[in-house]
Order: structure tokens, then sequence, then C-alpha cells
């Protein structure tokens, strides 16, 4: 199987392609550039063509990996992502032949924690019905309805991941998120960190390696199904929650030292609830493995910061 990962500089995306040989992964010539919309649309389409024409007659796999929205992301910021996904579709529609089409699938990697905000009756399964409450919920929703769309119209296989709060190494501190690694940053540092919701506040932390592999043996497991089924929802998430205050806790005897808090308000984040519970009923043999450990977790998300902060500095590893 080919796969080719949209993204795959990012915390997900690198995850997902370390899953995969060498040989299987197809490498776009030039890196893809986020900034501007319309160069990178460009370069989607070109991408697209060439994807079509490595995988000729053999099964491929294009992960749906990249994003920067985040749930203090604004309407208009998640319509530009949006508009990319679509144009990404509409490449892929006229690139591939309708029977290339059919030996393949999409992956999309959506949010749980998006789409469930509003749900009712926890746990959320996958068959749970959907109630986004920010425009960064809307946004991933809409986009899940669009591969929909398109998987019902061209036959292509979809898998949709709904994953709960991803943590690992070279998380992306510029979108104001990832509270592990900003934990393991302030403790190498020694600044405080800024909490915008209680320590009671309970959510589903899901190391990347871990998040990756459930994804790709998902993947795997849906091109392999005979039913005639061709679309998939499957939850990407930790077995157990932590609360915020557990996290800390954990992090105090793992390092030997309390990380600094100061606590601020933000009104988006406000009004999200105090805990999300999932269980994933789908696809559940992807799940079949020893999930990581939190304090093996931040052990790693650590290692890997002091390694960055060594060979580039505090600030360029905060940019990362």
């Amino acid at each position: 199987m080919k796969v080719w990962v949209i993204g795959r500089g990012g915390l997900l995306g690198n995850g997902v392609e370390k899953q995969f040989r060498f040989g299987d992964i197809y490498s776009p010539t030039e890196k893809l550039v986020w900034s501007e919309s319309a160069q990178l649309q460009s370069q989607i389409a070109e991408n697209c063509r060439q994807f079509s024409q490595v995988v000729s007659d053999i099964q491929w796999t294009i992960f749906w990996c990249a994003g920067k929205g985040t749930l203090s992301s604004t309407t208009e910021q998640m319509s530009e992502e949006t508009r990319n996904f679509q144009e990404f579709l509409k490449s892929v529609e006229q690139n591939f032949a309708l029977k290339r089409l059919q030996n393949g699938l999409i992956f999309y990697a959506s949010s749980a924690g998006g789409v469930y905000a509003g749900s009712e009756n926890q746990p959320f399964t996958e068959n749970t019905t959907p109630k986004p409450t920010s425009a960064y919920g809307v946004a991933k929703l809409n986009q899940e309805d669009l591969l929909r769309e398109f998987s019902d119209r061209l036959g292509v296989r979809i898998v949709v991941g709904r994953i709960s709060n991803l943590y690992g190494a070279n998380q992306d501190f510029s979108k104001n998120q990832g509270l592990i690694s900003t934990i393991c940053y302030s403790i190498l540092r020694r600044q405080p960190i800024n909490l915008f919701v209680p320590l009671e506040t309970s959510r589903n932390y899901v190391y990347v390696a871990d998040a990756s592999r459930i994804i790709v043996d998902a993947v795997k497991i849906a091109m392999a199904d005979t039913r005639p089924t061709n679309k998939f929802i499957k939850l990407v998430v930790a077995d157990e929650n932590l609360t915020v205050g557990n996290i800390i806790s954990i992090a105090k005897t793992v390092f030997r030292v309390r990380p600094l808090i100061t606590a601020s308000s933000n009104a988006k984040i406000d009004k999200q609830p105090r805990s999300i519970n999932f269980k994933s009923v789908a696809l559940v043999d992807a799940d079949l493995f020893c999930k990581t450990r939190i304090s093996v977790g931040l052990k790693r998300v650590m290692a890997d910061l002091h390694t960055d902060i060594l060979r580039n500095g505090a600030q360029r590893a905060r940019e990362q």
C-alpha cells in the first residue's frame, strides 16, 4: 500500500508516517505552504496528480492530518481550513480515475472533543450524535460531511478518526494548546503555567505514538473489510481520563519538582464541559495493545524538549 500523509510535519502526521516503511511513503518534492491558501491548493493539486501516477493500480491511503485550528479558532479561520479541504477533495476527484479511487482510502483527522462538546449521555461513542459548540467543532463536522458526501458519490473508502487530546514531542505551541508539553516546558525552564481551566477539569489524553498506531490499524482493518459499507468512524482515545490536577501531581512525582501554576479565564474555554468521556465501540481490534502510561509519556516529552532546547535554544524549541 502506498501512503501520502498530508500534514507530515505536524505532531500527528509525523507519528502516522513513522508507522510505515520508507518505501511505502509518498514524499512531495517541496514543502506545502500552509500560510498561503492559493499556493497551498495549487501544490495539493499537483501532488494529487503525481500521487495518482505513483499508485497506479495498487492500494493507497491518503491521511489528512493537517490543520492549525483549535477550540479558540474563529469561524473565519476555520472556513479557510474547510476551503483547503474542499480543494483537496476536488483535486483527488480530478486526478484519480473511478477504478483507481475505489482501490484507496482517505483518512480524516477530526476532533472528538470538538464534535461531541455539547452531546448528551456520556461516555460518547462512535454512535453518539455530535453536537459541537464552537466554530472549530462545527467546521470539523462540516469537513467530515464533505468527506462522507465524497465517498457516497465516488465509492472511495473513508475513515474519520475522532481524536481526543493528542500529546507528544514537537507539540505546536503556537496553537496555544498542549497541556502536557506546556507543563514539561515550564518545569524545564522554571516558568509558570497559565491555566485557563479548573484543576478538576477531566479530559482524555492520548500519546501520539498510540494514536498513530490506532489510526493505521483502523485503516488497515477498514481496507480489508469485505462488507458493503465503505465509511467508518473511529474514536482515537486513551483508556481513561485524567484531570488537570492528576497530571500536575504525576509530573511532580516523575520530575521531583512541582510545576508553577497561575490561573486565568477564557470565555470560549469556559463554555467547555468539565468532563468529557469516551468509549470506542467501532474497529475495536485497533485498540488491542498496551497504551503508553502518562508517566512514560511525560518522560518522553521532557526528554525530547530537553534535547531540542540544547540543540536549537529555548525560543526556537518553543516555536516548533
